[in-house]
């Protein structure tokens, strides 16, 4: 095994536990992406770099998807599905070589995340009408306002939270059987890989309508779950 691939597979160690609760991830994507990352290093590929053609993969795929053709719909899932494996590209990079990584770098890579959340719109508007393009904006708004809540949580109750687990013995549900189903359906790169043949087969309606009934139901969730989390903390 060369030296590089054992890097690689020596920084990979960390994030494999996360990669194992989603298995188009696990098993395709993270795979596809190591030979990708081995050859994209021998050419001084940066982790920022890698970050910069998945910002463009993902902004590539909001005009495809909003086009309304079924072929230029499909190549539009397929930029997201590129992007997942670039993405796995830019964290291989960053955690194996992390010299090579800069201060701003995982920000920015979080920063392009959100052309995931919003290819529901954009998916809306291809599926053209007045309806579709109002639910795909609400999937982008409930999945944002999900996030926000939880990363104001964490922000401001984070450390509270977690020093009131070790006196309380809370035990995480990270690894569990529902946790894995709840980020699986709830996580858009856990299922984006659906989306391409979804439109090409002309089930991109039901792609979105599931995903705006998973999305209202998980904001409502996130919010109750971090209220009583926060009134926990209050007492």
């Amino acid at each position: 095994m060369s030296d590089e691939k054992t890097e690689l597979l020596k920084g990979y160690s960390e994030k494999k536990a996360w990669d194992a609760n989603y298995p188009w991830i696990f098993y395709v994507a993270r795979p596809v992406s190591f030979p990708l990352t081995l050859f994209l290093r021998r050419f001084g590929a940066t982790p920022d770099g890698v970050t910069g053609l998945t910002a463009v993969l993902g902004l590539a795929s909001l005009p495809a998807l909003a086009s309304g053709g079924p072929l230029a719909m499909f190549w539009g899932g397929l930029f997201l599905l590129l992007y997942t494996i670039f993405d796995c590209v830019d964290g291989n990079l960053a955690r194996a070589w992390p010299q090579t990584a800069s201060r701003a770098g995982k920000y920015w890579d979080g920063l392009v995340g959100n052309f995931y959340i919003l290819s529901y719109f954009a998916l809306g508007i291809g599926l053209g009408g007045e309806t579709w393009p109002v639910i795909g904006a609400f999937v982008t708004v409930a999945k944002l306002l999900a996030c926000r809540v939880k990363t104001d949580f964490w922000a401001v109750l984070g450390g509270s939270w977690e020093a009131g687990k070790k006196d309380s013995g809370y035990v995480a549900h990270t690894g569990t059987l529902h946790y894995k189903v709840y980020y699986n359906l709830t996580d858009p790169q856990a299922h984006i890989f659906i989306l391409p043949f979804a439109v090409l087969y002309g089930s991109g309606a039901w792609f979105l309508g599931a995903s705006a009934l998973v999305s209202a139901a998980d904001l409502v969730f996130v919010t109750a779950l971090y209220l009583a989390r926060s009134a926990k903390l209050n007492k």
